[in-house]
């Protein structure tokens, strides 16, 4: 008797609907995958580390020739390449079909920005770890053989999740994406700079000298922007899928999803520019691309508001919040003076950012009205 319920269970367990057996046996596939990447990239980050440091002694990080330093720009790269190969392989496998009918020159350029973003964030996220881990050690130094391990397990760490992330990207996985290199790009420039003051005046400031913290704030900008040109596809596709579920006539349907993703792509395109026009170079200029990348997500707000029917009320009252509190903490700037640009700009870009994934959340949900939670 006692084996009764078991057998029961197990055949309960063998009626699997095969759209479920399809997912657990691609589950399974991009988990081996992944986890083969993973090891490639410990052997190959083991064996340069090793090449590289050979007959020395390094420090974890503080300065160029560092364990952290190498190891970051090592996983940087097999990170990148790494997502990028899960990416293009998924691709053909017809993940994420719909994209084929976007133009070749805009899918190598979302391929190019999306790996190259994953790059930056695995470089800056070593980066991160080694340094708090030379203050709690410090003045240690390192040797060959113990660089290798320590570079090879961050590549192999990284790598593992490039391959996975780049193997099932979606919209909500790329807002995250950008969320991630802006913030830890901006943290990052922010502890390195060697203008202690540049709180005082703008975040901008951060991208106005020469060192490599300067750099690292610029390219996380344009990298942040062109990741939610990207991610203005998805949207897009969301808005479309959304819109056909609600019976919306083909002309307008495609005329909607032609502004929605003109508007979020916006965004993307002035904050890139923000970036590649540094505050020093060209104040009017710098000043005008951010001032039209706030301006632009109020139009989309707008618009989605006017134009997409039955949109979920609780991200209809997200996005008005966001719009007061960005209005809120302009005013406690100018005029009320209760902090200077910067603290404004923190806010304004935290309601940015939190409205951003939000309402890819949000749309994608919009997409499939009436799915069940479970089957998503």
């Amino acid at each position: 008797m006692a084996a009764e319920p078991q057998r029961v269970l197990h055949e309960r367990d063998t009626t699997e609907s095969p759209l479920v057996r399809v997912w657990h046996s691609s589950a399974a596939r991009l988990e081996s995958l992944s986890t083969r990447w993973a090891i490639g990239a410990f052997v190959v980050a083991g064996v340069i580390t090793i090449a590289v440091m050979y007959g020395s002694r390094w420090p974890l990080a503080g300065i160029d020739r560092s364990v952290g330093n190498l190891a970051a720009w090592v996983t940087s790269g097999l990170a990148g390449l790494s997502f990028a190969t899960a990416y293009i392989v998924e691709a053909r496998r017809g993940y994420d079909s719909w994209r084929r009918r976007l133009p070749l020159a805009k899918r190598v350029l979302d391929i190019v920005a999306t790996s190259v973003a994953m790059g930056m964030l695995s470089y800056l996220g070593v980066l991160a770890v080694a340094s708090l881990f030379q203050l709690g050690f410090h003045g240690l130094t390192i040797d060959p053989l113990g660089g290798a391990a320590l570079a090879g397990a961050a590549a192999a760490t990284f790598t593992y999740v490039a391959v996975l992330a780049g193997s099932r990207v979606t919209g909500e996985g790329l807002s995250i994406l950008a969320t991630l290199v802006l913030f830890i790009g901006t943290i990052g420039s922010m502890l390195s700079t060697p203008d202690q003051s540049w709180w005082q005046w703008h975040f901008s400031e951060l991208g106005n000298n020469h060192a490599a913290s300067a750099y690292r704030f610029n390219l996380a900008l344009i990298l942040t922007g062109l990741v939610i040109t990207v991610l203005a596809n998805y949207v897009g596709h969301d808005i479309e899928l959304g819109l056909r579920a609600r019976k919306v006539e083909k002309r307008k349907r495609m005329r909607r999803v032609r502004l929605f993703s003109w508007l979020y792509a916006g965004i993307g395109i002035f904050m890139s520019i923000a970036g590649i026009v540094t505050d020093g170079m060209n104040f009017p200029f710098h000043v005008a691309a951010a001032t039209s990348m706030t301006l632009t997500v109020g139009v989309f707000v707008y618009f989605a508001l006017r134009y997409l029917p039955g949109l979920p009320r609780d991200i209809t009252v997200f996005s008005l919040l966001v719009l007061a509190g960005t209005a809120v903490a302009v005013l406690l700037w100018v005029p009320v003076h209760y902090y200077n640009l910067t603290g404004m700009e923190f806010i304004a870009a935290g309601l940015m950012f939190a409205w951003l994934i939000v309402f890819v959340r949000a749309i994608a949900a919009y997409a499939r009205p009436g799915t069940p939670p479970e089957s998503a």
